[in-house]
């Protein structure tokens, strides 16, 4: 469960993010070079009371804690 930062309220999971005009998405990756590597594909969690926008990742198995 997430919470929301602004209102406190339970967020609601389970939604994903587009670039407008495509169907890629966007991703996160280490580096910017052209060959980065992906991270993970962001979740979004959106909070229904207050509209606040919340972007995740679930496997943080590639985050290195340095």
């Amino acid at each position: 469960m997430r919470t929301c930062k602004q209102c406190d309220s339970e967020m609601v999971n389970g939604f994903d993010i587009k670039v407008d005009g495509t169907s890629y998405g966007i991703k996160i990756t280490k580096n910017s070079t052209i060959f980065s590597e992906r991270i993970e594909k962001p979740k979004v969690a959106i909070c229904p009371k207050c509209g606040e926008v919340s972007l995740y990742i679930e496997k943080l198995d590639k985050i290195s804690s340095r």
